[in-house]
């Protein structure tokens, strides 16, 4: 009611002159943000003292932190001069990110118990994987006993469509569900666990956030690109985990064949600039229309030993946990991906399979009417007797075989032909 109403801002109202009135008696407690938070009503519809460091608002002595800190902050760029400015006058060390949701994530750090705090936020997939979030990354890892992410892809169907700024019917933004336990202990290792992308259909929501597993994230050594080594790698079983580990401990990369003779010498590779479900990394120009990024090696024989590598479903599966999952950056996602070590002394068989790629490239053309234009590439997994030939050969070479490896293999499929990586708990 209204009577009621005034009861509650006149108890506010004199609580906040009972404020002032000790901030006038103590000098030493009147910082500007105590004046302003005496100074302006908690119930006022712009409320200055809510902008405030929350600290004052919910004090104790000593500060203890909050249990729990839960928010979903805005994706929001950052303007360059803003960051500056916050940077400069409020200390936040993840203004590089550029995007106003690191600072939540700092501020929802800070605001949490040192000593067994959780937090718990909803922010874009670019968490676990992005270069300009890893301060974002490296700070939450070194005050953090345990960090579980829950990673969502594109089209949770309904909750971010009422957003203004989404121009298509489906909205493609791609989430993490990122809780942190604080108290990390001085050489204690963080533990940091992920889960496959899933999807999020309005129907299983509750469902599917319970369900998710969640796997230890693989120790990459330091010869693998500090960029992978860097990220929260997206892994959907112990096994993948494993083969992650794996590929990490080859010798060469396949960025490590590119060619930088002169210009009339050489041939290139091609990847396409976004991928599904397949990658169709082939010779340059072979398909056209089609939108690819180059990649040029010595001759032909590297050509087909890299196609190979690169088209079967653990070339997928690399790029599917280090990449973003959608557009295709070759040099920075596949160029990392390694070599089986025997290809350097013995590539014979990996070359023989290229070929047999290249001979069935005909036969594995698809279309996509986009954009009005009918653009081209090509799916080896049209041929799957092909590709199982492929991937046992890939697997072997990584000293996968018999049960280990069907089981490996049963993995990876899923991990291509779904976007919910459910393998019955």
């Amino acid at each position: 009611t209204e009577a009621a109403k005034q009861q509650v801002l006149t108890a506010e109202r004199r609580g906040r002159d009972r404020l002032e009135s000790l901030l006038q008696s103590r000098a030493d407690l009147a910082s500007p943000e105590l004046l302003g938070l005496a100074q302006s009503s908690l119930y006022h519809i712009h409320p200055t003292a809510a902008t405030t460091d929350a600290r004052l608002l919910f004090y104790e002595n000593p500060w203890r932190g909050f249990d729990v800190v839960i928010g979903n902050p805005p994706y929001v760029a950052l303007p360059k001069a803003e960051g500056e400015k916050l940077k400069a006058g409020k200390g936040y060390q993840t203004t590089n990110v550029a995007d106003l949701y690191s600072l939540f994530c700092e501020t929802a750090l800070a605001l949490a118990n040192p000593e067994g705090g959780v937090v718990t936020l909803v922010t874009p997939l670019s968490i676990a994987f992005g270069q300009r979030q890893q301060s974002i990354r490296d700070l939450f890892a070194a005050r953090c006993r345990e960090i579980n992410l829950r990673h969502y892809n594109n089209r949770p169907d309904t909750p971010f469509n009422a957003s203004p700024t989404v121009k298509t019917p489906e909205n493609a933004q791609r989430a993490t569900v990122f809780t942190a336990i604080l108290g990390r202990k001085a050489k204690q290792e963080v533990i940091i666990n992920s889960s496959g992308l899933q999807g999020w259909p309005t129907v299983d929501r509750a469902e599917c956030l319970m369900r998710r597993p969640r796997v230890a994230l693989p120790r990459l050594d330091g010869k693998t690109d500090k960029r992978v080594a860097g990220q929260w790698l997206r892994v959907p079983t112990p096994e993948v985990a494993e083969l992650v580990a794996v590929i990490s401990r080859q010798e060469r990369t396949v960025m490590s064949y590119a060619y930088k003779g002169a210009d009339s010498d050489g041939v290139s590779l091609s990847w396409p600039q976004t991928a599904r479900y397949f990658i169709g990394v082939i010779p340059a120009g072979a398909v056209s229309p089609r939108r690819e990024t180059p990649f040029r090696v010595k001759d032909m024989d590297d050509l087909r030993m890299l196609m190979a590598v690169l088209n079967g479903h653990i070339g997928f599966a690399w790029w599917f946990v280090v990449g973003d999952g959608f557009d295709m950056k070759p040099i920075a996602d596949h160029g990392t991906l390694t070599v089986p070590n025997i290809c350097s002394k013995n590539p014979e068989r990996f070359i023989e399979m290229g070929q047999r790629l290249l001979d069935a490239m005909p036969e594995c053309i698809v279309v996509n009417h986009q954009q009005g234009n009918d653009w081209q590439n090509v799916n080896f997994h049209l041929q799957p007797a092909l590709i199982e030939e492929l991937d046992w050969l890939h697997l072997g070479a990584l000293g996968y075989e018999g049960a280990a490896g069907e089981r490996l293999l049963g993995q990876l499929r899923k991990m291509r032909s779904s976007s919910s990586w459910d393998y019955g708990g």
